[in-house]
């Protein structure tokens, strides 16, 4: 059946009088707002594809009085890392159907959480997914409204009912406790700045050295400057009982193979060096950089639909999922840039 009059457009008006059920169910059908029997919904969409019909997503919108859309909360959004989760999530809302949008908290301070929130609450998205990478991020969840479906991207366990985590300690356990089966004792760690939370890569190295009996020396923290990773290198080549370090990230992990080649200690105959994140470039390095991949696609896909179970419940009036804290788990790549120690061993 053409659409009604003379329009070439079909309209929900259109899909109803097809499909036989009334205006209303079909803007429910579309919306999830109810539930629809599974008949109707067989005839709503067989007519929604007879028509071709699109719905309309301000309409939609102005129906559901919140948006067919998400918000995604981060800090660091240049970090390579970010932008891989970023990219899982908005793939898994394209699926649903939903748009998908990120808002920078890099740079605002403590007085401008509340004017950001209240900027992103008034698009009307569905839900909101937020990175945790700082005390910041931290703060802010306690300003979002209790009715608004959210998820959390890191952080210690507990600090949200919902919670997507990588595997951050248990990679840095694995990686320690790999570099103790090549024989090495005197593992050195060096990282950035974490968040403050009970699931870090270092929490994993001092866990790994606690259950080998080793005394943990203190870590070396370094910041996003390479130079100064660099110039850590350089330091270390000095220790002649030092046989292997595990870098934070794979940045730091190459600043510090610099460094030791600067003053002729060789990787890994002399030194063995592991790094974190996998990165692309990891493997094309020079040696091949040994590290532990973490899945962030993945992180941000199961964040984006553990936020989708909860919008659903919400529009079709349901309860919602239970609680839930999600560990995504990482892998270990070995490659050339660790070995069994050396001269130094």
């Amino acid at each position: 059946m053409p659409p009604s009059g003379n329009r070439s457009t079909p309209v929900i008006k259109d899909v109803a009088q097809l499909a036989g059920v009334s205006v209303p169910t079909v803007s429910r059908y579309l919306n999830g707002t109810a539930k629809v029997s599974t008949e109707k919904r067989e005839k709503i969409a067989q007519a929604i594809k007879l028509l071709d019909y699109k719905p309309s997503f301000v309409a939609r919108a102005l129906a559901n009085k919140v948006m067919d859309s998400v918000t995604m909360l981060t800090s660091l959004s240049t970090y390579w890392a970010t932008t891989e989760v970023n990219s899982g999530a908005e793939h898994a809302a394209r699926d649903h159907g939903f748009l998908f949008g990120v808002t920078s908290l890099d740079g605002i301070s403590d007085d401008e959480i509340e004017s950001t929130i209240n900027r992103v609450l008034s698009a009307n998205p569905a839900g909101l997914i937020i990175s945790e990478s700082d005390e910041l991020v931290i703060q802010l969840l306690h300003q979002i409204p209790k009715d608004i479906p959210l998820v959390l991207i890191g952080g210690s366990r507990g600090d949200a009912p919902y919670q997507v985590i990588p595997s951050e300690r248990e990679g840095g356990r694995v990686i320690t406790e790999y570099l103790f089966g090549l024989g090495h004792r005197n593992v050195v760690h060096v990282h950035r700045r974490e968040g403050p939370n009970n699931n870090t890569r270092t929490l994993g190295w001092r866990d790994a050295m606690t259950d080998a009996g080793i005394q943990a020396m203190e870590a070396y923290q370094v910041g996003t400057d390479l130079s100064e990773s660099v110039e850590l290198g350089r330091k270390l080549a000095q220790d002649e009982d030092l046989t292997a370090i595990f870098a934070g990230n794979d940045e730091t992990a190459i600043s510090l193979i610099k460094g030791l080649r600067d003053e002729g200690v060789r990787v890994p105959e002399d030194v063995s060096v592991a790094g974190y994140n996998d990165q692309i470039f990891a493997k094309m390095w020079d040696p091949a950089l040994t590290s532990y991949s973490q899945n962030f696609v993945e992180l941000g896909r199961q964040a984006f639909e553990m936020l989708y179970a909860q919008i659903e419940a919400k529009r079709s009036g349901e309860e919602p999922p239970e609680p839930e804290c999600r560990v995504v788990e990482g892998e270990l790549i070995v490659r050339d840039s660790t070995a069994a120690p050396g001269r130094r061993g």
